[in-house]
């Protein structure tokens, strides 16, 4: 095939796989509109949203004649415990938010890959890279910036708290959950996850039904696990197909940009000046780890030599 012909046939798909991560992005970017719209604690907006995700997903299954199976009983013990962590994150994110602004809650969420680049050579019993620790201490850096006064009386203060315990909390189960990707299908690992979730948090739903009782708040939950969290996810996984790690990790940045505008228009969450400063920060931070992690993963061209000579053999 002429070189010509493989880039005409080849940019349709990739800019098809640009729009359907943007589309994603503002997706996920403006689901923290929902801390704000559903006037109840986070653990009950968050069991909700993971009771209806897991029916959406058991309901997809279901459809598709896909079972769900585990080799043994200790994989399955290990990625309901890391749903139990992604239920606290989901928690503390909503929580961060509801007491601070969008804004501040989804900045300091965005820490998250720069403590995963501290916390993943823990996890492999090595030291962790000096540049690492200098992009964590700049994020911080960063939140000091949105931070006006470092009280506990402060709700921004409590806001990047709450918004860095997530940050964590996150990318500990990332880190956890790549573990077992290896062995196990995506879509049934968010299964287990969401169903640890819903069952975790459920009697500490205090209003559930109060909020599934009402017509305005159930069609508000059915949306945020539909299409905030199913389809999302969906959409996510099959752009990565035809775009790198690197430049998804790029666009993800935006997220907080597009959240930040979308409670602003929908919410009235005017962004104070010193905001943009300490959120230009981390999202420099955050994309810094990105490019570091791709260059780091890059084969050499050593490497890539004894590739191709392997395979000619």
């Amino acid at each position: 095939m002429n070189p010509k012909e493989e880039v005409k046939t080849s940019s349709p798909t990739l800019l098809r796989s640009v729009l359907e991560l943007n589309l994603t992005v503002l997706i996920m970017g403006n689901v923290t509109l929902f801390a704000k719209l559903l006037p109840f604690p986070a653990v009950t907006i968050i069991s909700g949203r993971a009771l209806f995700s897991v029916l959406i997903l058991g309901l997809f299954f279901a459809l598709r004649r896909k079972s769900i199976s585990y080799k043994s009983f200790k994989d399955f013990g290990f990625v309901f415990g890391i749903g139990i962590l992604f239920a606290l994150h989901w928690v503390t994110y909503f929580h961060s938010i509801q007491v601070s602004t969008v804004a501040v809650g989804m900045l300091s969420l965005f820490t998250y890959p720069v403590f995963s680049a501290i916390l993943e050579p823990l996890f492999g019993g090595k030291k962790p890279e000096p540049f690492a620790l200098f992009l964590a201490s700049f994020s911080l850096f960063g939140l000091f910036l949105i931070v006006p006064d470092l009280s506990w009386d402060n709700q921004m203060f409590q806001g990047v708290v709450w918004g860095v315990v997530s940050a964590v909390l996150y990318a500990i189960r990332n880190l956890l959950t790549k573990e077992m990707h290896v062995h196990y299908p995506s879509s049934q690992i968010l299964f287990t996850q969401l169903f640890a979730t819903s069952l975790v948090l459920l009697p500490f739903a205090d209003g559930l039904s109060q909020m599934l009782a009402e017509p305005k708040y159930l069609l508000f939950q059915i949306i945020l696990a539909g299409i905030f969290t199913s389809l999302a996810h969906t959409i996510w996984i099959r752009s990565l197909s035809n775009l790198s790690v690197t430049t998804a990790g790029t666009l993800s940045t935006l997220s907080p940009i597009y959240g930040s505008l979308a409670a602003w228009y929908f919410l009235g969450e005017v962004p104070p000046e010193r905001l943009w400063l300490g959120g230009g920060v981390i999202l420099f931070c955050a994309v810094m780890e990105v490019f570091r992690k791709q260059k780091e993963n890059r084969p050499t061209a050593i490497e890539k030599l004894d590739s191709d000579s392997s395979g000619k053999s």
